[in-house]
């Protein structure tokens, strides 16, 4: 029977439970509430035909769980019910009634399981290290190229904002922890006094919530622990000179505990996600996302639809893929899965698909050994393998799981959001799988190929070369003997500081000869910088006749756009005196 581990302070943790194959092979269903089913009725549905559809099921309720989201959303409420009877065949005869749109087992979830702080100082925080490319940050002893980068993004000034909120759908978090007090949200729209002052249905939730237990409790003592050490990945407070670090030193972090020591239902699950999700509508906090270090093995349709809510309401969901050794490309885990671009037989689809499912890797870039993997349905991943992190009530300790990586990926979406408010949820997400760095460890086993680079968002750009003559002008006429003068702007159009020399040549009519012209000119100039330069066109050896003049920039190393280095103009040098020459354009120009 597969039973619930609890965390070791440097062993792999409770994290690799998810999906256990013992596990299915051994009971006739995946880990599910015994007895309870989850049921949503057709709109419209009346008591009678609900009462009756229940009576074939040998079923009665137990709750209506009908969230604020599902209202605003306008889908009918889920009903969690109690059957005597062998629960795959209420289901079946709950699916034969008309009235029913759907009937599920109320499965249970598991848990997946420059700073000057002392761990990351001392070496210890991997996860948290950059390149150190192209130019050092952190102490001298931080440094680690298969790290989130983090340290780039803190060196260039960005650690968080305090506006910027996510939820921890999880195990409860020490809200008091000395790394965790800031970031933990104190909710200003319902203060302790015995009533539900914002009308939430849930009464002092001052901290958030509790939805295993159905109080506002959300922490409960050490087997809160998951929860604080993905807590403190995601937001322990940087540059406090005491213990670690977090992704973002500054963000809001809403818990919605619904997992125990054994587990938590899906049914409780959505709880916590609508909640999250109704903080966004009913009080506009700039909810970014969700972090899910957590998994079921089995489809949940009232999951699916939570995830969707949320994802309309531009919140990602950021799971973890898993500790199974498994290919969720050909064995489903949830909610890392799912897609929000697909919709279900109660919920239409998002504009966007909002889930990031994350793998871990080593401190050697190596996947790790646990860690499920997926060339479509596993994203990217992020370090998961002896990460420092916080622990209850005050404490600190070393965990290993894809419920690691995860709060990875969640602070850099906070992180992201911060330094760029304007963000919507879908471009964020690109933001993130867009910038990962290319490992031979994740080719062909996630879908960017790649592990999470915080520090692609702030590195300096590559220096942009390019040099070039933007106009030139020559005089409408020239007598025969005569010289005159060419002017030529040229022009740095890159980023870095060039020499580069300019030239005017002169190519006579066929068989005729050149007038002489001023030998190429050196210059220097700066970004963006310009310089009229003169040069002297003596037609006293030219054939009369039509001549092209030439202009143009020599080019630099790493030249980037050599299509506009020259520019000419056609002149008509005449043996008379005062006979205009013909000219193609003699002042050319952007």
């Amino acid at each position: 029977m597969n039973t619930f581990l609890r965390h070791s302070p440097v062993a792999l943790a409770s994290l690799v439970l998810l999906a256990s194959p013992a596990f299915a092979a051994k009971e006739p269903l995946p880990p599910h509430v015994p007895g309870e089913v989850l049921v949503q009725l057709r709109e419209g549905t009346g008591a009678l035909q609900r009462d009756a559809a229940l009576r074939k099921a040998a079923a009665h309720v137990l709750e209506h769980l009908e969230t604020k989201a599902m209202k605003d959303a306008r889908v009918p409420g889920i009903l969690r019910v109690k059957t005597t009877m062998d629960i795959e065949d209420a289901i079946e005869e709950l699916k034969r009634d008309p009235d029913v749109a759907y009937a599920e087992p109320n499965w249970i979830c598991w848990n997946e399981a420059t700073s000057n702080d002392t761990y990351y100082a001392g070496g210890s925080m991997w996860g948290m290290y950059g390149d150190d490319a192209p130019t050092a940050a952190g102490p001298s002893n931080t440094t680690n190229a298969y790290g989130s980068q983090a340290e780039e993004a803190w060196a260039a000034g960005q650690t968080g904002s305090r506006s910027v909120y996510v939820g921890l759908i999880d195990e409860g978090m020490a809200f008091s922890h000395p790394e965790l007090a800031a970031n933990a949200w104190t909710n200003p729209f319902d203060p302790v006094d015995g009533r539900d002052n914002d009308s939430n249905g849930y009464v002092d939730d001052i901290h958030g919530w509790d939805f295993l237990n159905g109080d506002n409790s959300v922490y409960d003592g050490t087997e809160d622990d998951h929860g604080t050490h993905v807590a403190g990945t995601i937001g322990g407070v940087g540059g406090n000179g005491a213990g670690v670090a977090g992704m973002c030193w500054n963000v809001t972090i809403v818990p919605a505990k619904f997992i125990g020591s054994n587990g938590g239902p899906v049914s409780a699950a959505i709880r916590a996600m609508d909640y999250i999700t109704d903080l966004k509508t009913r009080h506009g906090l700039d909810v970014v996302a969700t972090n899910n270090s957590w998994a079921t093995g089995s489809y949940s349709q009232s999951l699916h639809d939570a995830v969707l809510r949320a994802a309309k309401q531009g919140i990602l969901t950021i799971a973890a893929a898993g500790n199974s050794m498994a290919d969720n490309d050909a064995g489903a885990i949830y909610p890392a899965n799912l897609s929000t671009l697909q919709g279900t037989v109660t919920q239409s689809a998002a504009s966007y698909d909002a889930v990031i499912s994350v793998a871990a890797i080593d401190r050697y870039g190596a996947l790790a050994s646990f860690s499920s993997y997926g060339r479509t349905k596993v994203d990217l991943a992020a370090p998961g393998v002896a990460i420092v992190s916080t622990l209850p009530p005050a404490n600190y300790g070393t965990y290993s799981g894809t419920s690691m990586a995860t709060p990875h990926v969640t602070g850099a979406v906070a992180l992201y959001k911060a330094g760029h408010p304007g963000a919507l949820a879908s471009e964020i997400r690109n933001a993130i799988l867009a910038t990962t760095t290319p490992t031979a460890s994740l080719s062909g086993k996630v879908a960017t190929g790649g592990r999470l680079n915080v520090g692609a968002w702030y590195s300096a750009p590559a220096a942009v070369h390019d040099v070039a003559v933007v106009s030139m002008s020559a005089p409408s006429s020239l007598t025969k003997g005569a010289s005159g003068t060419i002017m030529v702007l040229a022009r740095n159009q890159g980023t870095a500081s060039e020499t580069f020399t300019v030239s005017v040549t002169d190519t006579p009519p066929a068989g005729g000869a050149a007038g002489s012209l001023t030998a190429p000119i050196s210059v220097t100039l700066g970004p963006g910088a310009s310089r009229l330069l003169a040069f002297r066109w003596n037609t006293l050896t030219a054939t009369t006749g039509s001549h092209v003049l030439r202009a143009a920039a020599g080019t630099v190393a790493g030249e980037t756009d050599l299509a506009d280095n020259a520019r000419s103009v056609t002149s008509s040098v005449k043996a008379s005196a005062a006979l205009p020459l013909d000219a193609y354009p003699l002042a050319l120009g952007y």
